[in-house]
């Protein structure tokens, strides 16, 4: 429970400074669960799925957060290039760091995408994205059939699986 809620204030703190949301005034919402409820101050950067995601990953087009836990407890979040291995995994090209390494010791990591659109003329529109909760990918045979599937990467990448994809808010 202690790593969900470091990864929850690290996933916080990305929607304040990260989104620049009018959602972290003085005023405090629900927190009941803050990383599946979407913000009851915005509500609005909902509009990705998990197909919408990995378009936009594949395309390079948005902000890429990575939270995660520090062996001392401690929150840690770090931005990060993606790329797409398949309709349900993302790969990083991460060297050695505390981000690597907290996804090799915990094995998951929560992950804010975020495409943003400055032209437009409403905050609505201004942003779209989604969290994506991650899981380190151990099974050979699907590790094997993605480095098959593409030659560009490496046994060095970090293979993530999409568990469960939720709104930003």
């Amino acid at each position: 429970m202690k790593r969900i809620c470091k990864c929850t204030a690290a996933l916080m703190l990305t929607a304040c400074v990260g989104l620049g949301m009018t959602g972290c005034s003085s005023k405090e919402p629900d927190k009941s669960d803050a990383v599946t409820t979407p913000s009851v101050y915005t509500n609005l950067y909902t509009n990705l799925d998990q197909a919408g995601v990995l378009e936009a990953m594949s395309q390079y087009q948005g902000l890429c957060n990575v939270a995660t836990v520090n062996a001392d407890g401690t929150p840690n979040l770090a931005i990060f290039v993606p790329g797409v291995a398949d309709e349900s995994h993302i790969i990083f090209g991460w060297a050695d760091n505390a981000t690597k390494s907290n996804v090799q010791r915990t094995k998951e990591a929560v992950i804010t995408y975020d495409v943003t659109n400055p032209a437009a003329e409403t905050k609505e529109g201004r942003h779209c994205g989604a969290v994506l909760k991650v899981v380190l990918e151990e099974d050979q045979a699907v590790l094997d059939a993605i480095y098959s599937a593409n030659e560009s990467i490496s046994d060095k990448v970090v293979i993530l699986k999409i568990v469960e994809v939720l709104p930003i808010g």
